[in-house]
């Protein structure tokens, strides 16, 4: 039977214990995978990683164009936003996102999405290694668009994406997101990841395809996020997060966060999985965050953001 292993161990963060065990049986040169484009449902940002990846409506600066590109709408000015997250066995993942308004009409939208599992061995379909290695990456690259319609915000993304294990395969998928904002409260709906799979020589891998149906409920300086995720081919996941901000000076402010996902829960780690929190602060137009996801016995991962906006607020 021909089996393959995702880029490293990070399926972990995104298939359920019994699932994961049945495609992590080895690398194989004549099967470059069973799973496609995985990477694209990693936390794309710190903040979005210490709430438990509850960004459906929670999201507000150029990370939008991953989580809600109707989002993009609320960005004034022009916004950026880098990530670097450090994974465990060596798995690094950056994420790059840069939005601007074009006044009333919106905001647009480019990002780069980059994982990495770096070097490993190759074996051969009865699991003995043949002397070679591969360095399996994925890279995706993506524009937004998300402006205002009378009461909600609308917003579409397209992204191409390349996956590369012993083979490379490519494909364009496209999002879909609306927001609308009732008294205290944000409401939200996405589409994400619509488009053929990932065709590995004669197999196609289905992309994530995702329905996200959020909400963030306001009550300064504290805000509550919750996402319930359906993606295609799992069990729904529940994601929560929590954000308490604290303005020291006009130019200054401090945040604390926390969050809650079903899906790391899921994966019979044991510890603290399933959990995360993080800090952030932000000084005049730059912020800097911090996240921190534990994964049991596999260990922790770390994300930093930085972000910079110049223009309006």
């Amino acid at each position: 039977m021909r089996t393959a292993m995702l880029p490293g161990v990070c399926v972990l963060l995104l298939l359920p214990g019994e699932n994961f065990r049945a495609r992590a049986e080895g690398f194989s040169r004549n099967a470059p995978g069973t799973t496609g484009a995985q990477f694209l449902e990693i936390p794309a940002s710190a903040r979005a990683a210490a709430m438990g990846s509850a960004q459906g409506a929670a999201v507000k600066d150029a990370a939008a164009l991953y989580y809600n590109p109707a989002a993009l709408a609320g960005v004034s000015g022009f916004n950026a936003v880098w990530m670097r997250a450090a994974y465990f066995q060596g798995i690094d993942y950056n994420t790059f996102a840069a939005a601007r308004d074009i006044g009333a009409s919106g905001a647009v939208s480019a990002g780069v999405q980059q994982l990495s599992a770096g070097r490993l061995d190759e074996m051969d379909n009865t699991g003995t290694p043949t002397g070679g290695a591969i360095e399996p990456s994925d890279l995706a690259l993506s524009l937004g668009y998300g402006g205002r319609w009378r009461s909600m915000e609308l917003g579409a993304g397209v992204k191409y994406i390349s996956s590369r294990i012993a083979a490379r395969a490519q494909t364009y998928a496209l999002d879909l997101g609306l927001r609308y904002q009732l008294k205290q409260t944000l409401f939200s709906a996405t589409l994400s990841n619509l488009g053929k799979g990932l065709k590995f020589r004669e197999k196609r891998d289905e992309l994530p395809a995702t329905l996200r149906i959020g909400a963030q409920m306001s009550f300064l300086p504290v805000s509550i996020a919750l996402d319930i995720i359906s993606p295609r081919g799992t069990e729904p996941v529940l994601a929560a997060g929590g954000e308490y901000a604290m303005h020291i000076s006009r130019n200054f402010s401090w945040m604390g966060r926390a969050g809650y996902n079903t899906r790391a829960a899921s994966s019979r780690l044991g510890g603290l999985s399933g959990m995360s929190m993080g800090a952030g602060i932000a000084a005049n137009s730059m912020t800097l965050d911090y996240a921190w996801s534990p994964y049991g016995a596999l260990g922790d991962a770390h994300f930093i953001s930085v972000g910079f906006l110049w223009g309006n607020r």
